[in-house]
């Protein structure tokens, strides 16, 4: 009697301690589980994105804002049987966790949001992934629409990233060159001229002004003999040495051929070049344009395969982005239901090997979240999900 009393108030006392009570690792192991899950559905969203945009389809964004939980630790003892004689009765302790995430989703369709996924591409941002030693033929391929070229007596050459027009081969060999050789440097023809140009023996002098103004300026030698003093431009744009996309029917490699590759239009249409330099333009895609771009590759006969990386290796393990139906490869990281099926960006090998799909569609997400502001996350109007 006294011994079983002993046992009932140890059982209580530790179900008092316990209550309320999470260690590290539970809290470690539920943080960790919460990432994965926001992986998995940035995930599928983007797939879902993809597969909508390959049927013509309207695409959704969302985007998740916030997970907060709370994890609660809870024991209990229970006795069943005749108090008064506690030999008869019967002890059943009991510990749970339990946990309560509250996750946010926004649904991305503000005009900012809508305005920045349909904005194109800036050089300065493809700079930023080159320097940072992203695959160059990658970043070009998903990041680049068409390339439009002047060649010669006011030939404008256009060729199209799309594997089932005719210029595509031509597109690759410029982009293989490019990736190759290519630079990003200032381009200067956008310059501002500051004042009238001066004689070499007044140069001197600009120095001090150059010194007092304010902005970035510099000095600049014309071809007169005479300097200007110039505020440069901000813009970039790519050179490319060593291939003349003008060369015969689909272009030819050439030692001293170079090329120079603007941004926008204008820029484009006012440049000047001389000698065996190619004026070139390169028209960047939106974030939605990439989406779209991945969309045309889930559809059969579009797929792209990259250069070798090493000597023999297979075509399956070179494409820019494989989407398979559950069907036919059913393991993947990314899988996504859609329209009642599931489809996957495969994890296997031969016709299931993803290629390089996981590291195109982390390109697309970098490129969507760029777009995102706390704008797009409205204090009204969430939707708010709370699992027990």
């Amino acid at each position: 009697m006294k011994h079983r009393g002993t046992t009932v108030a140890l059982a209580a006392a530790l179900a008092t301690t316990l209550l309320g009570c999470v260690g590290p690792r539970a809290i470690s192991r539920r943080t960790v589980s919460y990432n994965t899950a926001v992986e998995q559905a940035r995930g599928e969203m983007l797939l879902l994105n993809v597969l909508r945009s390959r049927d013509r389809r309207m695409m959704v964004f969302t985007g998740l804002t916030r997970i907060t939980g709370s994890v609660r630790s809870e024991a209990r003892v229970g006795v069943t049987g005749n108090a008064d004689a506690l030999e008869r009765a019967s002890i059943g302790p009991s510990y749970s966790v339990s946990d309560s995430p509250t996750f946010d989703m926004a649904v991305l369709d503000s005009q900012e949001f809508t305005r920045g996924i349909m904005t194109p591409l800036s050089f300065e941002l493809l700079e930023y992934f080159w320097d940072q030693g992203f695959v160059r033929e990658i970043l070009l391929l998903m990041t680049i629409e068409r390339i439009e070229i002047a060649c010669q007596a006011g030939e404008l050459r256009e060729l199209q990233n799309d594997p089932q027009d005719p210029t595509f081969p031509v597109f690759r060999q410029v982009v293989n060159a490019a990736a190759a050789s290519g630079a990003w440097e200032a381009d200067d023809h956008l310059n501002e001229e500051i004042g009238p140009p001066v004689e070499a023996a007044e140069a001197a002098r600009l120095g001090t002004l150059i010194q007092a103004a304010s902005g970035r300026l510099r000095v600049s030698a014309r071809k007169d003999g005479r300097f200007q003093l110039v505020r440069p431009a901000e813009r970039l744009r790519l050179a490319m040495q060593g291939f003349d996309p003008c060369a015969g029917p689909y272009g030819a490699p050439v030692p001293e051929s170079r090329a120079i590759f603007y941004d926008t239009k204008r820029s484009f249409e006012t440049a000047t070049v001389e000698g065996s330099v190619r004026r070139a333009r390169l028209v960047a895609r939106s974030p939605q344009s990439v989406i779209f771009y991945l969309g045309e590759m889930a559809r059969p006969g579009r797929e792209v395969v990259l250069s070798p990386r090493t000597p023999g290796q297979a075509e399956t393990e070179r494409r820019l982005f494989v989407v398979r139906e559950g069907g036919k490869c059913p393991a993947g990281p990314v899988a996504a239901t859609y329209d009642g099926k599931r489809y996957v960006v495969p994890g296997g090998k031969g016709d299931c090997h993803p290629g390089r799909s996981l590291q195109s569609l982390a390109l697309a997400a970098q490129l969507l979240s760029l777009q995102q502001s706390s704008r797009d996350l409205p204090a009204a109007g969430t939707v708010r999900i709370i699992g027990q």
